[in-house]
């Protein structure tokens, strides 16, 4: 399977690309078990992370998120993590990143966390049973209710997805995002997008 740094690397830049683009990357501290490092786009894109990700809950855990001492992330100094992969990974230029462009941050609003979710870019002919199979692929909590639009596009589809609490939402937004979903009518796969949804419930 992918290294720990590119596992738990594309669960920092899933959380923290929905507030603004991850510039540089993401690094784990050796000196602090359970911190890393996230160089954002600008002082801007920091605060937008303080605000809506700080003292949130994942894994039983509160997300602290503050302004780093150091003015940027450097590359070489880092080292290996406990499976012999390295803390450091790099997601400048990444497709995954939202706000490259004017058109790109029109388009992407900011919310701060809840317990539903706005998927979007999933298969046309998603269900409720394909959720519920990718979070016990994932191990992660399945949504306690989907709802799926109807006649939005015709190249993907979109909806909720609604869990019975903020964390459960979060934590599962780190794994789920940007999840490859199998393309039944072509070789590419449909990279599933998530973002905080201003709805009450899916249902």
């Amino acid at each position: 399977g992918p290294d720990q740094a590119e596992v738990c690397g594309d669960r920092v830049l899933s959380v923290f690309c929905l507030c603004w683009n991850v510039e540089k990357g993401v690094k784990f501290m050796k000196s602090k078990p359970g911190a890393a490092m996230v160089e954002m786009a600008d002082g801007y894109a920091v605060d937008r992370a303080i605000t809506h990700l700080n003292n949130n809950f994942m894994f039983g855990q509160k997300l602290n998120v503050c302004v780093s001492k150091q003015h940027a992330i450097m590359p070489g100094q880092s080292y290996g993590l406990e499976d012999g992969s390295c803390s450091y990974k790099d997601f400048s230029g990444s497709r995954n990143n939202r706000f490259s462009t004017p058109e790109q941050a029109a388009k992407n609003r900011i919310q701060h966390p809840s317990n539903v979710l706005h998927f979007f870019n999933a298969p046309l002919d998603v269900t409720e049973d394909n959720f519920y199979e990718i979070c016990d692929e994932l191990g992660v909590k399945r949504p306690s209710s989907v709802k799926v639009f109807s006649g939005k596009s015709e190249r993907s589809s979109s909806g909720l997805l609604e869990w019975d609490s903020k964390s459960d939402a979060l934590e599962t937004l780190g794994f789920l995002n940007h999840f490859q979903m199998k393309n039944p009518n072509g070789p590419y796969p449909y990279t599933l997008k998530l973002c905080f949804s201003t709805a009450q419930h899916a249902s």
